[in-house]
């Protein structure tokens, strides 16, 4: 107290190296969106890599870890039977641990977790420089997304061209769209940040970043992003003008979602809700439809221990890689240990939402419009196990915390 009876703001501890870090992260969001997204995963490992000095001052969520932990550990036991365990032998040079997800998982869990914890102990004040970075680079990575995507990305041909790797004009258009799935996630963070300056100019700005990943988005063809803002805006608006109750809903759909993927599926088949489907969706949808019949008929031989890591990538060309539907994979993989390790990470995920709604609806609308985004992509486009999509999972956790942070009072 001083002596008007005023509280005086908290003296902070300095926290210039996180600072840094998260400014770095986020200036490079543009660079990686829009040329090289899977690099996502080599950003978030040295961002973690150089935080492990900060960690004796975190206090890093063990629940979720644990979750994670067992997943990774269930993974690894999974090589005994997967049919794409790789060779040990062929295992000479580092660049070949590529060829175990098991043991790629404990790494990412390890640096990505690093990154989280460390870089949620920033200041205010640190949180603040982020988070105006964040805004101005996600602004950046939206401009260029949608100029690009407008002209048929001719810059993105160019660039490619001058490093002596040439794309087609229909590839190039592919590669640009890529940029919209960072900032649909980021695009949240940077609704809060804006919100809290209670100005409508500034308004202006987060409807632009938002306008623009949607028209970037839908000019090179991305569907996924366009589904991730359209759910993830309504999760924002629940639970921003309704509260808890919304959040209290998200956790069993998010849960069930998981749980009960196979069974749905497998009903849709039966009733013949996806022939109907078949006659109305375009040819990536269709394709997509027919991915996850044929996963469902397999999850059903192995419903308890899974397939294994990675037995995704065996039946070509039934299945292209993965799932592109991470609750299928994981009860395709690893069972049905494997999805209920899933749907137990995201409900407590949803339950630290609870707590932040109960204190700021701003809060938890921005945590909750992030999550679904990222489980609406997730359900619909990319492995589960890709690094650069864990990633992202990752930055989109640092990126709220800086705007939760950066919105907090001084007192």
């Amino acid at each position: 107290m001083t002596g008007s009876g005023v509280l005086a703001p908290l003296s902070e501890r300095r926290t210039r190296w996180l600072g840094g870090l998260a400014v770095f992260m986020m200036a490079m969001t543009p660079l990686l969106g829009y040329l090289a997204p899977k690099q996502f995963a080599a950003l978030l490992s040295l961002v973690g890599l150089l935080a492990v000095p900060t960690l004796r001052r975190s206090r890093p969520p063990l629940l979720p870890m644990f979750a994670l932990a067992l997943l990774a550990i269930w993974a690894l036991i999974s090589l005994g039977w997967t049919p794409a365990a790789p060779d040990p032998s062929e295992l000479k040079k580092f660049d070949d641990v590529e060829n175990f997800t098991a043991i790629k998982l404990f790494l990412q869990l390890g640096l990505y977790g690093a990154a989280v914890a460390a870089l949620g102990e920033m200041s205010m004040r640190s949180a603040r420089l982020a988070g105006r970075a964040m805004l101005v680079c996600a602004g950046l990575l939206a401009l260029v997304t949608f100029v690009d995507g407008l002209l048929h990305a001719p810059l993105y041909q160019a660039l490619r061209k001058a490093s002596g790797d040439p794309v087609t004009p229909d590839v190039a258009m592919v590669k640009v769209s890529m940029g919209a799935y960072p900032l649909v996630l980021l695009l949240w963070p940077c609704a809060r940040l804006i919100e809290g300056w209670k100005s409508p100019k500034a308004r202006i700005l987060v409807a632009s970043i938002g306008g623009a990943t949607a028209l970037g988005a839908y000019l090179t063809g991305a569907d996924a992003p366009i589904a991730a803002l359209l759910l993830g805006g309504l999760a924002w608006l629940g639970v921003r003008f309704i509260g808890k109750p919304v959040v209290r809903a998200l956790i069993p759909i998010v849960s069930g979602a998981f749980i009960f993927a196979p069974m749905v599926v497998l009903w849709g088949v039966r009733s013949g809700l996806f022939s109907w489907l078949h006659r109305l969706a375009p040819p990536s949808w269709d394709q997509r439809l027919n991915i996850w019949a044929f996963s469902a008929d397999r999850i059903v031989d192995h419903a308890l221990r899974g397939w294994g890591i990675d037995a995704s990538r065996t039946f070509v060309p039934a299945i292209p890689l993965h799932t592109h539907n991470a609750a299928l994979q994981l009860w395709l993989e690893l069972g049905a240990f494997g999805a209920a390790m899933g749907a137990a990470f995201f409900a407590w995920i949803l339950y630290r939402i609870l707590a932040w709604t109960d204190k700021d609806r701003r809060n938890g609308a921005m945590a909750a419009g992030a999550l679904v985004s990222y489980l609406v992509i997730g359900g619909v486009s990319f492995g589960v196990w890709q690094e650069w999509w864990l990633a992202l999972g990752a930055m989109a956790v640092i990126a709220c915390g800086i705007a939760q942070k950066s919105s907090a009072s001084p007192r």
